[in-house]
């Protein structure tokens, strides 16, 4: 296990000078389009979380998968790429700040796909969930799915 985690890293730090001009371009987006929203730093803060607790679960379970761990952050970086994408199309749609937005939209689904990962994540570990939080947070991603927004108040 001790390989598997100095492969990691070494995975990391290679090509360190890519990654570096990559984390540059994405800076240079963020101003371009005014800024990050509160909400997609939630959401890296969800993948974060998802990521770290996914490995510690396969580690319990004696499933830790390097292929698994690459499919999961390519999963998170194509993730990205739709942001961005749907940030472009709110720019050019001139919706740019508005509430339901094109990019809102998907970030908030995607906080809550990543929300609900989290929870099972918890919940396999111990942590008492409460069904009504998953169910409404399920909810939640399913009415930004099927394009029918909650107005306010109980369902």
């Amino acid at each position: 296990m001790q390989n598997l985690l100095s492969s990691y890293f070494q995975d990391l730090t290679t090509n360190a000078d890519i990654k570096a001009i990559l984390g540059a371009f994405g800076g240079c987006l963020a101003v371009l389009f005014g800024g990050v929203y509160p909400l997609v730093n939630a959401l890296v803060a969800l993948w974060a979380l998802d990521f770290v607790l996914g490995i510690k679960r396969a580690w319990d379970e004696n499933k830790l998968s390097a292929r698994k761990a690459r499919r999961g952050v390519r999963k998170m970086f194509m993730y990205l790429v739709t942001v961005v994408v749907m940030g472009l199309v709110e720019y050019a749609m001139g919706a740019a700040g508005k509430l339901l937005s094109p990019c809102s939209l998907t970030v908030s689904f995607l906080c809550a796909h990543e929300g609900l990962s989290c929870l099972s994540h918890l919940s396999h570990f111990g942590v008492p969930i409460p069904k009504k939080l998953v169910d409404r947070l399920r909810n939640y991603r399913d009415e930004i799915n099927d394009g029918t927004m909650p107005q306010g108040g109980e369902k």
